[in-house]
């Protein structure tokens, strides 16, 4: 099943409006897309966004383009957890010298369990969540469905502050965090 049908898409466009609504900056770590696929997707979907930056994950391993960019980090690829840590706090120590707020979001952790382990994954995590909330930002971690035996979804859930599962159906969005009921995002 494509990951567009599921709601994930629509889940992180819904995230970045309330970002853009609450005059945060967005930092998307991203292993599967280049950063231009990514603006593209977000012009599709007609969001506009002045503070938009990237660890770009994806584009070196790939053999794709290049830009000299300030909002733009390249990474070698997603085993390369050391570059892609000091990216993402480099990013974070400028929107706290510039007094931004921030949400990182990172799309998408399956890509990281394709390559290493849960257990790896998990340390990296542990790690990097505290220094983005010691640098005072928030951090969304998506997750492919279907893809992960049980054992490292919960050692990757056990890390996260709250588990939001998102789903489509009619044309519907829906969402659920642990333990409640399914409901509609509007």
């Amino acid at each position: 099943m494509d990951k567009e049908v599921r709601g994930k898409r629509e889940f992180i466009d819904h995230y970045a409006k309330n970002a853009i609504k609450d005059n945060k900056t967005l930092l998307f770590v991203l292993t599967d897309k280049n950063p231009e696929q990514m603006k593209q997707e977000f012009l599709k979907d007609k969001i506009f966004f002045k503070n938009l930056y990237f660890v770009d994950c994806y584009s070196l391993q790939t053999g794709g383009k290049i830009q000299g960019n300030e909002d733009i980090r390249y990474v070698s690829g997603p085993l390369a957890l050391n570059e892609m840590s000091i990216a993402i706090s480099e990013f974070g120590r400028k929107f706290l010298k510039d007094e931004k707020k921030y949400d990182v979001i990172f799309d998408s952790l399956s890509t990281l369990l394709i390559y290493s382990n849960a257990e790896a994954i998990a340390r990296f995590l542990q790690v990097l969540i505290a220094k983005i909330k010691n640098l005072e930002g928030d951090v969304l971690f998506t997750l492919e469905e279907g893809m992960h035996d049980d054992k490292a979804i919960v050692t990757i859930e056990h890390l996260m502050d709250s588990v939001v599962e998102v789903k489509k159906e009619s044309n519907k969005l829906l969402i659920k965090e642990s333990g409640g009921n399914w409901t509609e995002m509007k």
